[in-house]
C-alpha cells in the first residue's frame, strides 16, 4: 500500500471515529456516558415535535407598541429636564401617530431653548411631525424618527426571541426551540402533554409588561361619563354597564377625595359579533359557520363594552373624546371580593404617561397579604427605580396609583405618603388559593426575566400527542430501512463488488450526515428523514454516473486502473452539476420555508455536502484499497 493510500485511510479512519464519537450522546442516555464525554460532545440530535410530540407555536409581535415607548421614555426625559431647568411646560404622548409627542412650553421665550435641547438630546431619533389641529399654537410636534424605528423594531424582536427563550429555560423543558422568521417568532416545545402545554404557552405570551401611571382623580371627563350613564342610558342598559364611586380622604392632609367608574358586570357575555369585530378582539372564529346575519359567537370581555360604549358615545358628541394624553384602564374584580355585584370589570381614567417600568425591577417574590392570606408578588426596585418610585409617590399623595401588568390595571392603591423604600406589591385578584399561587409563581418567573419588548399576538398553532409522534417515528423508520434494503439489493444485483463498495460509501455518508446533526444540535423532524432518504437516492446515483462510465471505459479497452481514474474524473462534472442545482433548490427552500420545509432544506444541504465528499473521496479510496489487494494484476472488475 502506497503512503498516500496510507495517510487517505488513516485520514477517513479518524473522521469516521470522531463521527461516532460526535453521534454517541444521541444515541446512548447521557447517564451511561462517564462525566468527561458530556463536557466534550455536549450537544445531540434533539427531536422534533412531530417525532417526540409537543407543540409548534408561531407568535407575532406589536412592534409599533415597542416605538410608543420609546415615545414614553422620551417624555419621561424631558419632564425631568423641565424641572430640572425651571421650564414650564407640558409633554404629551399623543396616541397617534406612532411613537408621537407633543411639547407645549409656557414661555414663548425659551422656546429655542428647547428646541436645542431637543437638537442636542435626541438628533436623528426623533423627526418633525405636523401638529394636530387642537395643538395650541407654538407646540413642539415630533415622533421617533423612521430610521430609528427601524431598529427599536429589529432590537425589540431579538429581545423577544431572548426573553421566551429564558422563559422557558425556566420551567426546564429539553430542548426547545425559539427562533425568528422575518417578524415573526416561532416556538417549537418537544415531548410536552397537553397540560404543561397550555401553561407555557400561557408564560410566553405573557408581556410581563409592569406599569405605574397616575389615576386622574375625578376628571370631569369621568364625571360626564358617570352622569350619562347614571341618568339611564339606554345604550348602557344594553350593554350592561352601570357606575361606582370611590370616596376617601388621605392620611396626610389634602381634604376629601372622589373618584367615578364604570363597571361592566360580569367577566365575559356571549355575543353575536361581525367578523371584523371578531379580529379586533382577538377571538378566533375559523371553526365557526356565520349565521343568517353575517356573524360569528364570541365571548365579549366587559372591559370591551366599555370601551365600545365610550367610543359610541364619542362617536355622537364631541364632549365624550377622550384627550390624547388620557386612557381609560381596566382592572378585573373576582366575584369574591365584591359579594353584592358579582364579578365586574372596572374603568379608571388614567394619565398616558408611564411613569415607572418593569425595567426598574432588581427582584421580585412571592408573599403573603397578612390580612387576607392571599399571595401577593413583592417587587424590589433599582437604585434608579426606588428613587422615581419615591418622587412619583411623594408627588402623588392624596392621588391613586395603578399598577399594570400587560395592560390591566391589577391594583390601584391609594397613596397616603411617599414610599421611599424601593418596594411596591402586586396583588393576584381573585380565584382558588392553588390558582392564585400559581399565578404568583408565573408572574415572579416572567419578571425576573424580563419583560416582553411588546405584546404577542398567537398567529398559529399545532400540537403532536406523543403517541401520534411515536407512530410517525415507527412509519418512518420502515420506509427509511425498505429503502435502504431496495438500494442494498439492487446496487449489489447490479454492480456486484462495486456495489458493496457503492453501499459502504452510503453508510459513510449517512454517518457523516447525523454527526453534523448532532455536533450542531440539531433537530430531527419527519421532513428531515425524507431529506436522508432522498439524499441516500442521490448518493446512489451518483455511484450509478461513475459506475457506468467506468463500464464505458473498459469496453473502449482501457485497463482496471485506467477505467477506474478515468471514471471518475469524467463523471465529476455530471455529479457536481447535479448537487450544486439541488443545493440551489435548498436554498431557496431554507430562505423562504418554515417550519418542516426549513427542516428538510437544512437536511437536503447537509445531505449535498456529504455527499459529494462520500462519491467522490469515499468511493475513490474503497476502489483504490479493492485494486492495491488485488496487486494490479486484475484483467476485470465486478461492475
Amino acid at each position: 500500500m502506497d503512503r498516500n493510500l496510507k495517510w487517505r485511510t488513516l485520514g477517513l479512519f479518524v473522521l469516521v471515529l470522531y463521527a461516532v464519537a460526535a453521534l454517541l450522546p444521541s444515541l446512548v442516555p447521557s447517564a451511561s456516558l462517564p462525566s468527561w464525554y458530556g463536557s466534550l460532545f455536549e450537544s445531540k440530535i434533539a427531536l422534533g415535535t412531530d417525532i417526540d410530540g409537543g407543540a409548534r407555536f408561531v407568535y407575532s409581535i406589536d412592534l409599533d407598541k415597542a416605538v410608543d415607548d420609546r415615545g414614553s421614555e422620551i417624555k419621561r426625559d424631558l419632564d425631568t429636564k423641565f424641572s430640572d431647568d425651571g421650564i414650564k411646560g407640558t409633554v404629551r404622548t399623543p396616541a397617534s401617530p406612532v411613537g408621537a409627542v407633543t411639547v407645549i412650553v409656557d414661555d414663548a421665550a425659551r422656546r429655542p431653548e428647547v428646541e436645542k435641547l431637543l437638537k442636542s438630546d435626541y438628533g436623528d431619533t426623533i423627526a418633525t411631525r405636523p401638529c394636530a389641529p387642537t395643538d395650541p399654537a407654538g407646540a413642539i410636534c415630533f415622533r421617533v424618527s423612521s430610521s430609528f424605528a427601524d431598529g427599536v423594531k429589529k432590537t425589540a424582536l431579538r429581545n423577544a426571541v431572548n426573553t421566551i427563550r429564558e422563559r422557558i429555560d425556566e420551567k426546564g423543558i429539553a430542548e426547545p426551540s425559539v427562533i425568528e422568521k422575518g417578524d415573526d417568532i416561532i416556538v417549537e416545545l418537544p415531548g410536552l402533554d397537553d397540560a404543561a402545554i397550555t401553561r407555557i404557552k400561557d408564560i410566553i405570551a405573557r408581556t410581563a409588561k409592569l406599569e405605574f401611571k397616575v389615576i386622574d382623580n375625578g376628571a370631569p371627563f369621568m364625571q360626564g361619563l358617570y352622569a350619562q350613564v347614571a341618568g339611564g342610558d339606554p345604550d348602557a342598559v344594553r350593554e350592561d354597564i352601570i357606575v361606582d364611586e370611590d370616596v376617601w380622604t388621605p392620611e396626610e392632609g389634602g381634604g376629601q377625595q372622589r373618584d367615578y367608574h364604570l363597571l361592566a358586570k360580569g367577566d365575559s357575555a356571549e355575543e353575536k359579533i361581525t367578523a371584523e369585530y371578531a379580529k379586533q378582539i382577538e377571538c378566533d372564529v375559523s371553526g365557526q359557520r356565520a349565521d343568517a346575519d353575517g356573524k360569528y359567537t364570541c365571548q365579549v370581555p366587559g372591559w370591551r363594552r366599555i370601551e365600545r360604549y365610550v367610543a359610541a358615545l364619542a362617536a355622537k358628541d364631541p364632549k365624550f373624546r377622550m384627550p390624547d394624553d388620557r386612557q381609560l384602564g381596566y382592572e378585573f374584580m373576582e366575584a369574591d371580593r365584591d359579594a353584592e355585584r358579582g364579578a365586574f370589570w372596572k374603568a379608571y381614567y388614567l394619565d398616558r404617561t408611564v411613569r415607572l417600568t418593569g425595567s426598574a425591577v432588581s427582584q421580585a417574590m412571592v408573599n403573603y397579604d397578612p390580612n387576607t392570606n392571599r399571595p401577593l408578588v413583592i417587587v424590589n426596585f433599582n437604585r434608579y427605580g426606588g428613587r422615581v418610585f419615591g418622587e412619583l409617590t411623594a408627588k402623588t399623595v392624596g392621588k391613586k396609583i395603578a399598577t399594570i401588568l400587560d395592560g390591566k390595571i391589577k391594583s390601584a392603591p391609594v397613596i397616603n405618603q411617599a414610599i421611599r423604600g424601593g418596594t411596591a406589591q402586586i396583588s393576584m385578584g381573585g380565584g382558588s388559593p392553588e390558582v392564585m399561587e400559581r399565578e404568583a409563581a408565573d408572574l415572579v418567573a416572567v419578571l425576573k426575566t424580563g419583560s416582553l419588548p411588546a405584546p404577542l399576538k398567537l398567529e398559529s398553532d399545532s400540537k403532536v400527542g406523543p403517541s401520534l409522534g411515536r407512530d410517525a417515528v415507527d412509519k418512518a423508520k420502515l420506509s427509511f430501512g425498505l429503502g435502504i434494503l431496495l438500494v442494498v439489493i439492487i446496487m449489489i444485483g447490479i454492480y456486484k463488488w462495486s456495489g458493496i463498495i457503492a453501499v459502504g460509501a452510503v453508510v459513510v455518508n449517512i454517518l457523516l450526515m447525523m454527526s453534523v446533526m448532532a455536533i450542531f444540535g440539531a433537530t430531527l423532524t419527519l421532513p428531515g428523514i425524507a431529506a436522508i432518504v432522498l439524499t441516500v437516492g442521490m448518493a446512489v446515483d451518483g455511484n450509478i454516473l461513475i459506475y457506468e462510465r467506468i463500464r464505458d471505459e473498459l469496453l473502449l479497452g482501457k485497463s482496471v486502473r485506467g477505467a477506474v481514474d478515468l471514471g471518475f474524473a469524467r463523471a465529476f462534472s455530471a455529479i457536481l452539476d447535479g448537487q450544486l442545482t439541488t443545493a440551489a433548490a435548498g436554498w431557496v427552500l431554507l430562505s423562504y420555508g418554515s417550519g418542516p420545509i426549513k427542516g428538510f432544506a437544512v437536511m437536503l444541504l447537509v445531505g449535498i455536502v456529504t455527499t459529494l465528499f462520500s462519491n467522490i473521496w469515499v468511493s475513490r479510496l474503497f476502489f483504490d484499497w479493492y485494486l492495491t489487494n488485488k496487486k494490479g494484476q486484475m484483467a476485470t472488475i465486478s461492475i
